[in-house]
């Protein structure tokens, strides 16, 4: 009887232990995320090369710490904020995030195209 109940708790903390392990791998880039991150592009040729100039030296490099363009575990928590906020971020600096996100030409609207670009799997739009 002991003996069986030994053996359910140690399944139980097997499947515990494999849970959480599995709940890590979800929140951390791997290589292929990587890749793609230094890859794509906005659809919009002006876009892509205010992108190109001003967002991918962060966001397409995880040294930088900042999210990743593309991987979307990384934008959700940041997206649930809001709008708003995000672009409040990116116009006034924000941790790491410097003032205007070294793009000084891009108008609000463009701010938003980028981080809908950058937190979206970069399918619609971009190439």
């Amino acid at each position: 009887m002991a003996m069986d109940w030994a053996m359910a708790a140690g399944r139980w903390l097997g499947w515990a232990w494999l849970g959480v392990l599995a709940g890590c791998g979800g929140g951390k880039p791997q290589a292929a995320d990587l890749q793609r991150a230094e890859s794509m592009r906005p659809a919009d040729a002006r876009l892509a090369g205010k992108y190109q100039r001003s967002c991918l030296i962060c966001h397409g490099n995880q040294a930088s710490q900042a999210p990743l363009a593309g991987f979307a575990p990384a934008w959700k928590p940041r997206l649930e904020k809001g709008m708003p906020l995000l672009l409040a971020h990116v116009r006034d600096g924000f941790n790491a995030m410097p003032v205007r996100g070294y793009c000084n030409d891009c108008s609000d609207e463009e701010f938003g195209r980028l981080i809908a670009f950058m937190a979206g799997d970069g399918g619609e739009g971009a190439r």
